[in-house]
């Protein structure tokens, strides 16, 4: 009986392997609704509306077919930003050959992440609503960003379009582009079609006010991918992000096989870091190699004869690969016999894949080992607020909050100052530095102003500005928390006998989420 059991559970985890299988070819296969052409005529845009952030390393990253399409764009009326580390990295002579006057912008920064630290100054610089950051290689039109756009609304802040491999130079392209189209483009569409938040690289489309909102570049660089930060301060600062619904193309040329397996242990490495870990765990467990053999076991156990199997192991990978070619097929992607092989490579790599990518937690990418860096950075000490008298106006003490008041400092910056609010307590919340404020950091504050009017202490934040302002604006906050506009009003008002806002008013704090 026990083997009897376990035969069906072999067989089971073969049927609902590959019903998830085509669960995500046909969900991700659904294309939405075109907008209607009166909407399509008002949002249309402009290539003059957008900056396109274009980061290069290394001569690798520079191809004809970019950097001529990027000198189209620019030609349109876009803004493009080439953004390299150092002026003598090799993509610059390349770039300087294939368009003399090319935008390129120069410097670093020193933070964990090396991407974000080359297209730090390319964020801060771009000027037009729309703000695209592209990888490298990706062969962006005007009618791909007229596309992605739509979406993108006072309620919509980010769009994700993800990058497509063709024309593969050798079988490790081709390889890396089983990965890239029908794998992670498969979950990914898939996801998103049912309401699920999803983050990809690719292009990254912003507004420029949703830009601001997160912090510029900060906003990229919370957590350890900057696809998944981004779509995630974007969120918590209100907005809505999607996944567009085309995919832009990536001419892959030749790969190396090496560079191939590496890439993807990196990816999956970096993935362990983010919430979505169990899910990475499963992947190879639902696989076209794992569903199979445990439909072949369960099989065999209950005395299937050998041929009948065999025939069902032809029949099980006809099935999978069919599944694959109409979700290809739905985004115009070719499919044919080297790509279906590719893809059954792909399958049979999983298990030794993630076996990879447990066995070490270094992360190499551009040179520096991005997880280490990342442990360093996480096991920091967050920001606290830091504190001063004021001796202009005698027991008034300020607090001043750092730049980053989101949810991995606002506990400490909120914990901190609630040990200094006391019955008659006067107390100035200084938000002059802040650039970035998440919904953490609002809660934070309500739980401030909260104590402060059990206590009967007078609390006053003054000097938000910029993204801060407007995370206060969008979650109703600015209406509950008394904020001056200088430090020399915020002590007038202090100064002043006017009661503060009635502890009642602050029950609305569990808008934020």
């Amino acid at each position: 009986m026990a083997s009897g059991a376990l035969a069906w559970v072999g067989l089971g985890w073969w049927g609902a392997s590959t019903a998830l299988h085509w669960a995500t070819a046909v969900v991700g296969s659904q294309r939405r609704a075109p907008p209607a052409p009166d909407k399509l005529d008002a949002v249309s845009r402009a290539p003059s509306d957008f900056s396109i952030v274009a980061p290069v390393s290394g001569a690798d990253d520079v191809t004809v077919a970019y950097i001529q399409a990027l000198k189209t764009l620019a030609d349109a009326g876009a803004e493009i930003l080439i953004c390299v580390a150092t002026d003598d990295d090799g993509a610059v002579a390349p770039v300087r050959a294939l368009w003399p006057d090319a935008p390129i912008l120069v410097g670093r920064d020193t933070t964990f992440n090396p991407k974000m630290n080359n297209v730090r100054k390319g964020l801060e610089a771009a000027s037009r609503p729309f703000v695209a950051l592209c990888d490298a290689g990706i062969l962006l039109d005007a009618e791909n960003l007229r596309r992605a756009a739509l979406p993108l609304s006072d309620r919509v802040g980010l769009v994700l379009a993800l990058k497509a491999g063709e024309a593969p130079g050798n079988f490790a392209a081709e390889l890396e582009r089983a990965y890239i189209d029908g794998h992670q483009g498969r979950y990914l569409f898939a996801a998103d079609r049912i309401g699920v938040t999803v983050a990809s690289g690719g292009v990254t489309l912003l507004t420029r006010e949703a830009l601001q909102r997160i912090g510029n570049w900060r906003g990229f660089n919370r957590w350890i991918a900057d696809d998944y930060s981004v779509t995630r301060s974007v969120r918590e600062a209100g907005l809505k992000t999607t996944l567009g619904d085309f995919m832009v193309r990536l001419p892959l040329g030749e790969r190396d096989w090496s560079a191939v397996w590496r890439r993807q242990v990196r990816w999956a490495r970096t993935r362990m870091h983010l919430p979505v870990w169990p899910l990475v765990l499963w992947e190879p467990l639902v696989g076209w190699l794992a569903a199979g053999a445990a439909g072949v076991a369960g099989a065999l156990v209950l005395g299937v004869s050998p041929s009948i199997v065999a025939a069902g192991v032809a029949a099980h990978t006809i099935l999978w690969l069919a599944a694959e070619k109409m979700f290809m097929s739905s985004h115009g992607l070719t499919f044919g016999w080297r790509a279906a092989a590719a893809a059954l490579v792909r399958e049979a790599l999983a298990v030794p894949l993630m076996a990879s990518a447990l066995g070490g937690r270094a992360i190499i990418w551009r040179g520096t080992d991005l997880g280490g860096q990342w442990r360093t950075s996480g096991d920091e000490v967050p920001e606290t607020p830091v504190k001063s008298g004021m001796s202009t106006s005698g027991d008034i003490e300020i607090v001043k909050l750092p730049d980053c008041v989101d949810s991995t400092t606002a506990q400490a910056i909120e914990q901190t100052i609630l040990t200094d609010i006391r019955p008659g307590t006067r107390l100035i919340v200084d938000g002059g530095d802040v650039t970035y404020m998440g919904a953490a950091g609002v809660r934070a504050l309500a739980g401030i102003l909260h104590r402060a009017q059990e206590t009967q202490a007078r609390v006053v934040f003054c000097r938000f500005n910029g993204p801060a302002a407007d995370c206060l604006l969008v979650s109703g906050f600015s209406r509950l928390l008394d904020v001056a506009d200088s430090l020399e009003d915020a002590t007038l008002r202090l100064q002043s006998s006017e009661p503060m806002p009635p502890v009642e008013s602050l029950h609305v704090r569990s808008a934020t989420g």
